[in-house]
């Protein structure tokens, strides 16, 4: 049994309130671990962490430092890439081959906005009044509160983390109650990059009890959000009430169009792949599928082949097509 800690200025530590919950192997129904249940008093201890790191020796770090240690946690995700990815398979049920495509991808993002860091550039704005000098400063928010959701949980921090980091930003990060080990796992990488303490936390927990204190710190100055969209509604009007700035990535409903002259089998692939990557649990599945009539029926009679001979299975195994869907809610949804 694994036993997963908040990550809160740079040491590992027990939730405030001594509690903690299980996560299930979604294939198995296996408990495999127990994570740190938290609550405001560990929100408010990484929030003032982060602050604190904000305000002093990450505000003092230049930006070409901040590139070389987003570069370096680059490298050492390619070298964890295998054993991210089979926590998360354990933890979501997503398929070990997905995994190993996104973890790659996960790097080259890091590595990226590691390259990116000391080009934030402003501009001079000529003027035409005699003795005034205007130009233009970007500088970073603050402190970060970041939220993702259960399908992809790496990877979805990435998009939010690696590019605040850069811009010189530190985090709160509140995953997924439903798959958080990998990302507190991925907590041990960015300590081994050298990431100053309080520059990246992790707070684990339910949404009222961590997501709701989160976007409510009088010391958060933006919310960085992926759910459902009815959660980011909350998250927009708390956050209107602060006058704060929010990004939300919510739900979608994504259609594949093909018309007659496009290559038929590979579209026909294109469209399996984008519905059922993820077990078709994805903002942007292919889940609308409008096909130009003269090829209609064909494509669907393809389309049903090669769905039907998909193997459904162990997420571990590479010979795996569709793996099982990740949350009993999730599941209760779709069969409703």
């Amino acid at each position: 049994m694994e036993t997963y800690q908040h990550y809160i200025n740079g040491a590992l530590c027990d939730p405030a309130s001594g509690e903690w919950f299980d996560s299930e192997n979604p294939y198995t129904g296996e408990v495999w671990a127990k994570i740190a249940r938290g609550n405001a008093d560990d929100v408010n201890a990484a929030v003032t962490a982060a602050k604190a790191a904000f305000d002093g020796v990450w505000g003092e770090t230049g930006p070409t430092a901040r590139g070389k240690l987003l570069v370096k946690l680059a490298e050492i995700i390619e070298r964890e890439a295998s054993r991210l990815g089979e926590i998360e398979v354990r933890d979501n049920g997503k398929l070990i081959a997905e995994m190993g495509a996104q973890t790659k991808y996960l790097a080259e993002w890091y590595r990226y906005f590691g390259g990116l860091a000391d080009k934030i550039e402003g501009a001079v704005i000529p003027s035409d009044k005699p003795g005034i000098f205007n130009f233009t400063r970007y500088e970073p928010l603050g402190v970060i509160g970041m939220i993702t959701a259960w399908n992809s949980p790496l990877l979805l921090l990435a998009w939010k983390l690696a590019p605040a980091l850069a811009a010189g930003n530190t985090a709160v990060i509140k995953p997924s109650e439903y798959t958080s080990a990998s990302t507190l796992e991925f907590m041990a990488l960015v300590e081994e990059a050298g990431f100053p303490a309080g520059v990246v936390n992790a707070v684990t927990g339910f949404g009222l009890e961590v997501g709701a204190p989160l976007v409510d710190h009088p010391h958060i100055d933006k919310i960085a959000f992926t759910g459902s969209d009815l959660s980011g509604q909350k998250i927009y009007e708390a956050a209107a009430k602060k006058i704060m700035p929010v990004t939300l990535e919510l739900g979608g409903k994504s259609p594949n169009i093909v018309f007659e002259d496009a290559d038929f089998e590979a579209a026909v692939m294109g469209a399996i792949s984008g519905i059922f990557a993820a077990t078709g649990q994805t903002c942007i599945a292919g889940s609308r599928l409008l096909v130009q009539r003269s090829i209609h029926d064909k494509f669907v009679k393809r389309l049903v082949e090669v769905a039907g001979a998909a193997k459904i299975g162990d997420p571990m195994s590479t010979e795996t097509h569709v793996g099982p869907v990740t949350t009993m809610p999730q599941y209760e949804k779709i069969m409703d």
